[in-house]
């Protein structure tokens, strides 16, 4: 299951940087754990249910520089219980699809249908999970975000902010990251276009990206491609 530029985009947003102890729920390949590995000097679970995908995260941990910072634990997160306070941060690209055609893969449909983890059963693992001053951030389709801000508060839980996040200023929103804390108040929203046109990267975009990608093309793409 390939990196996606959306993923990519949460573990570049999310503003963790003052965050102690930080939780990434169904790390796949420990893609959002290494974003906030190098972006903070927090100590980092990663929870994984599927033995192979765990694997392959607990190889990358070892092989990058925050190895001493990460930490992978093969469960349900359904399974985890709060230790100490609990997380002051917590990222999830969860398995988002709703209702719709399964993967032919048993292992695809894990990671990208939420038949096995309902939006109701994250929402109350993160509750149980977050500390009381903590923030969360989804990366969700709109319709799935919808459902999010519906259920939230019978978790404890209130959407705070929304970026909206759209691959060119011409198209319509199709994902969006949704910040979750415990207090109640109203919600902010900020907007981000991907790219000028594929795969020129908009400036907004190339400057998150920078810190992270090898090659970045950036700006207006040439009239003759």
């Amino acid at each position: 299951m390939k990196v996606t530029t959306d993923a990519s985009l949460l573990g570049a947003w999310a503003p963790v940087e003052d965050a102690r102890r930080i939780l990434d729920i169904g790390t796949g390949t420990g893609l959002l754990a290494l974003f906030a590995a190098q972006r903070s000097s927090a100590r980092i679970d990663a929870v994984e249910v599927d033995a192979d995908a765990a694997a392959q995260a607990r190889q990358n941990f070892a092989a990058s520089p925050w190895a001493d910072r990460l930490s992978l634990i093969e469960a349900d997160v359904r399974e985890l219980t709060p230790d100490g306070e609990g997380y002051d941060g917590i990222l999830c690209n969860p398995p988002f699809f709703t209702a719709s055609t399964p993967n032919r893969c048993d292992r695809q449909a894990l990671a990208r249908h939420n038949d096995a983890l309902p939006l109701t059963d994250l929402l109350a693992a993160i509750s149980r999970l977050l500390c009381d001053n903590g923030r969360a951030w989804l990366l969700l389709p709109v319709p799935e975000a919808g459902s999010v801000r519906a259920r939230s508060p019978a978790a404890g839980l209130w959407v705070r902010h929304e970026l909206h996040l759209r691959n060119d200023r011409q198209s319509p929103p199709h994902r969006l990251v949704l910040q979750l804390e415990r207090r109640p108040g109203d919600c902010t929203r900020s907007d981000i276009s991907l790219y000028e046109r594929h795969p020129y990267h908009t400036q907004a975009a190339a400057d998150l990206f920078r810190p992270y990608y090898t090659r970045l093309r950036v700006g207006p793409a040439p009239d003759c491609e």
